[in-house]
């Protein structure tokens, strides 16, 4: 009896609980849609070598984000002959949000090839590697530098740059 008394206090107890409601969360932002294009330059001594072009279609949002990789998986052997695989070339992770002046941009950058000095046989090879992590406001139709970096291993220099166009 002693139990039936409890549950049915506990019960009472919590029916104005359910019958709450839950608070109305606030609308989702709209998300809107950009065509990025990036360019990539390699620049030696300041002169173009090597220019490479990458489409993406972003949108805004926090938790909405663009990932971009081309490359190579180059296979590398371990000490026990086991292969293993190591990617190489060009990673480009993006994160939008609308902002007044146009586009607050997130992009994390990874830049890499295999390096030309020769190894000793069986030897994983020598990647370069650059890396950055870059935040700008990008004017919409307008292209804009996102960083330039220098290879520490060489004369090279790398600069991104990208154009955000809105699309409907």
């Amino acid at each position: 009896m002693k139990r039936l008394l409890l549950f049915a206090t506990l019960f009472v107890a919590a029916v104005p609980l359910l019958a709450q409601e839950a608070a109305p969360r606030p609308p989702a932002p709209p998300r809107h849609f950009y065509k990025l294009t990036y360019v990539l330059k390699e620049f030696d001594e300041g002169k173009v070598v090597n220019q490479r072009d990458f489409l993406l279609t972003v949108s805004t949002g926090e938790r909405y984000s663009s990932r971009m990789r081309a490359g190579s998986r180059l296979p590398v052997r371990d000490n026990e002959g086991k292969t293993n695989y190591m990617d190489v070339g060009v990673n480009l992770d993006t994160r939008l949000e609308d902002v007044p002046e146009g586009l607050a941009l997130e992009v994390n950058a990874e830049i890499s090839s295999v390096g030309a000095e020769a190894t000793a046989s069986g030897s994983a090879p020598i990647v370069r590697q650059v890396k950055t992590f870059a935040q700008a406001v990008v004017a919409l139709n307008k292209p804009t530098v996102v960083f330039n970096i220098d290879d520490p291993s060489s004369r090279h220099r790398f600069e991104l740059e990208v154009t955000a166009v809105p699309q409907k």
